[in-house]
């Protein structure tokens, strides 16, 4: 049964874990995508304008950092040894549980966010005081930019959103406490780790010096697509993994 999907099931783990997003993290989802609200009443207050393009790292910035948090706080218990065993005795297949965990993880908490924020970021522009002038990512993404660039941008930051939240859906199912923190600082370390590694043995100018070359023989067009195959394969293998060890994951 580890192996099958069934979507009546499907729908029903689904809808039970819809009632656990709601009440783990629902309250916390809104306080984040609210957040535009502080910025906007800080440049009121200061008399300064926040420019646009720093209000779209603030939306983007909000995407990652929910990401970061979302697994943590939706299943956060599910790998301990007391709290974790209803989840284990759901009536589902470790497949179903694990499509569910990544709609909810991956896919509804960073469209959320995004569409969220910059929904509140859009409604304090639109109000006839304050210091928001423009409409943040209106001129950027919706206005002037071509159907293939546009297409291209969404393709680097869906793999970017699943790549990272496939890698803190595994911190949550490996770590029991402080999940997502710990997952951070493993991620820093072994990135510090890899760079000073590669700067000992004299790699890391020969790998800049080859991504520079690289980059230079491509056509830019084609880098962006290559970066998000990248997060995509970075995406896949922490799927596997986190799926893995929901699998054989003992209580």
């Amino acid at each position: 049964m580890n192996n099958t999907f069934n979507f009546n099931r499907f729908n029903k783990v689904v809808a039970y874990d819809w009632k656990r997003y709601l009440c783990n993290f629902g309250i916390t989802l809104l306080v984040w995508i609210s957040l535009p609200i502080m910025f906007w009443v800080t440049t009121l207050i200061f008399d300064f304008e926040l420019p646009v393009e720093a209000r779209e790292s603030i939306i983007f910035a909000l995407v990652a950092i929910t990401l970061m948090l979302a697994p943590s706080r939706i299943y956060g218990k599910v790998n301990l040894s007391r709290e974790g065993v209803g989840f284990a005795m759901m009536p589902a297949t470790s497949l179903e549980k694990f499509f569910s965990m990544i709609l909810y993880c991956s896919l509804v908490t960073p469209a959320a966010t995004l569409v969220g924020s910059w929904l509140v970021d859009c409604l304090l522009t639109l109000l006839p005081f304050g210091d928001f002038k423009e409409f943040a990512m209106y001129e950027d993404l919706l206005k002037n930019i071509s159907f293939g660039d546009f297409m291209m941008f969404v393709a680097a930051m869906a793999t970017a959103a699943w790549a990272e939240s496939s890698i803190f859906m595994f911190g949550n199912m490996v770590f029991k406490r402080r999940k997502a923190g710990k997952t951070f600082a493993w991620g820093l370390l072994i990135v510090f780790s890899l760079t000073m590694l590669m700067q000992l043995f004299h790699l890391l100018d020969a790998f800049g010096t080859w991504v520079v070359d690289t980059s230079a023989q491509l056509e830019m067009r084609f880098l962006p697509w290559l970066y998000s195959a990248f997060q995509l394969v970075i995406a896949i293998v922490f799927y596997v993994l986190t799926y893995r060890k929901i699998k054989t994951q003992k209580y």
